[in-house]
């Protein structure tokens, strides 16, 4: 996770959990939590900075509505796979590391489902959250976002090298819940980016050859130097969708291009 927060938003926060812990029923944290709403709202720059003006579970920057403050483990509620309702993980409600920046788009249908494993717990106030296994994947999370993938389509799919069962239905779930299909708008902007990446990447093999067959054509050879800077910086962090280059600049599968990959 990055820095913490300013030393007296944190401080606040802290205040107010400890209200949630004297509280002696589920009603009156509700009340403190619904009270104070507009308190993590204070950290959306913050949280939109981090992500260079990128929505967390998109990637997009102004095509999957306006932005939400998302609670990933939900706040006063938490429904599982078909629905039923546990109770909520009341106490990471001011919790910063719990906060993400999302589309409107993602955020209503994610709402306050949040299922864990089947034969597994869900976590509580005196639990160790790293043990809990939820479905849905953590943007936050360094390993969750490669587990995602996306096609010429423009849809986001399993990527093609995660095998096993328990990974591939959390990209499935997440897909489904994060609305990352459904969402016409997004969907055609990744086809556009995928398009544009995929028109770079075949002028730069292109460029290439003719300067290994020919090495007097430093023109060529001028040219795939520039076009290898456009798509290495489709794949920077601050550019939108650029989970969407990499795929397909992995699609093209091409061992001249896998050093764009590991420069990132």
């Amino acid at each position: 996770m990055p820095a913490p927060p300013h030393p007296e938003w944190l401080k606040k926060a802290a205040d107010i959990l400890a209200e949630l812990d004297e509280a002696s029923s589920s009603d009156e944290r509700h009340k403190i939590i619904d009270d104070n709403a507009a308190f993590w709202g204070q950290l959306k720059p913050w949280l939109l900075e981090l992500s260079h003006k990128k929505c967390w579970f998109s990637e997009a920057k102004d095509c999957f509505s306006h932005w939400d403050v998302e609670h990933f483990r939900p706040k006063k509620s938490a429904r599982g796979i078909n629905g039923e309702t546990d109770d909520g993980y009341w106490w990471l409600a001011f919790d910063w590391r719990n906060l993400r920046i999302c589309g409107t788009a993602g955020n209503r249908k994610k709402g306050t489902f949040f299922p864990v494993r089947e034969l597994t717990q869900r976590a509580t106030r005196d639990s160790d959250l790293r043990a809990e296994q939820f479905d849905l994947l953590d943007p936050a999370d360094e390993e969750d976002p490669a587990l995602l993938f996306f096609n010429v389509f423009g849809d986001a799919i399993v990527a093609p090298y995660v095998t096993d069962s328990w990974e591939q239905h959390r990209v499935k779930y997440s897909i489904e819940r994060y609305n990352l299909n459904s969402f016409e708008a997004l969907r055609t902007k990744r086809q556009q980016r995928w398009s544009e990446c995929w028109g770079y990447i075949c002028e730069y093999r292109n460029e290439l050859t003719a300067f290994q067959r020919d090495s007097s054509k430093v023109i060529a050879r001028d040219r795939a130097k520039r076009l290898a800077g456009t798509i290495r910086a489709m794949l920077g962090e601050d550019e939108e969708l650029s989970a969407v280059a990499r795929a397909c600049l992995i699609s093209a599968n091409d061992p001249r291009l896998f050093g764009f990959l590991q420069s990132k």
